[in-house]
């Protein structure tokens, strides 16, 4: 790993926002620790069930997440961390279909942690703040 901890995790943040609005199946499946939870609108899911869903047809073809800043919490011995971060979503519609665009302002909460020698997400608990 290169950088501090900080940018390691960072980046790491910034792969999800590509691999999710990539629909990247197999680098979001890289992010998160084998034994993940994620908890969202379809309540708490293993990282295979949460990756399921993600490689299901969605509702909107398109999106792209941009991240906010990252708050940082360093914990144990540099190998654990609690991650709070802003983000906004747009959720782009079939406009030959008709269909409107989505914007969520999102916030994750994330609990990440040192798995073979990378930072990857042990826990993430996503929460829907406003939708327009």
């Amino acid at each position: 790993m290169t950088g501090t901890p900080y940018d390691q995790i960072r980046t790491l943040l910034q792969r999800y926002a590509r691999a999710v609005d990539e629909r990247d199946i197999d680098a979001l499946s890289g992010l998160f620790h084998p034994g993940a939870e994620i908890t969202g609108s379809r309540g708490t899911q293993s990282r295979e069930e949460w990756l399921a869903d993600m490689a299901a047809p969605r509702s909107f073809p398109r999106s792209m997440h941009v991240i906010g800043e990252p708050l940082v919490t360093m914990d144990g011995d540099g190998d654990r961390a609690a991650v709070d971060t802003y983000a906004v979503v747009y959720q782009l519609g079939d406009q030959g279909a008709g269909q409107g665009d989505l914007t969520l302002g999102m916030r994750y909460v994330d609990q990440v942690v040192v798995f073979e020698g990378r930072w990857v997400i042990a826990h993430r608990q996503a929460t829907m703040v406003w939708m327009r």
